[in-house]
């Protein structure tokens, strides 16, 4: 059962057991989370469709949304928090140098193309 956030901090004031909520916090916490999640991956969408279509506009097919690795916004991700090295995301998604290359090349794309 799902409760918006004013639901459930009535409930938590309620006298109820510590048990009910510890579990209503814990799913609390966790639509948080699911909201930030969510945010970040629309935001990092929206960031990469823009690219995409400068690029569309230029001519250039290096991101074409045929050639995007599948792998783009988890690495997009992951660059916000640390930098971003050929090495890094072979172990990260299992891949090959040039595909990481690859990717890395299309991260510093959409990074530049989002700092214009």
């Amino acid at each position: 059962m799902i409760f918006s956030d004013q639901e459930l901090r009535k409930i938590l004031q309620a006298p109820i057991a510590i048990e009910m909520k510890i579990d209503l916090l814990n799913q609390l916490h966790h639509q948080d989370v699911q909201k930030t999640v969510s945010e970040m991956q629309q935001s990092i969408l929206e960031a990469l469709e823009k690219v995409l279509s400068s690029e569309r506009v230029k001519g250039n097919t290096m991101l074409s949304s045929k050639r995007a690795d599948q792998f783009l916004p988890d690495a997009l991700a992951l660059a916000k928090k640390k930098e971003l090295t050929v090495p890094s995301l072979q172990r990260t998604f299992k891949i090959g140098y040039n595909r990481a290359n690859r990717l890395l090349a299309q991260c510093e794309q959409v990074m530049n193309g989002e700092k214009e």
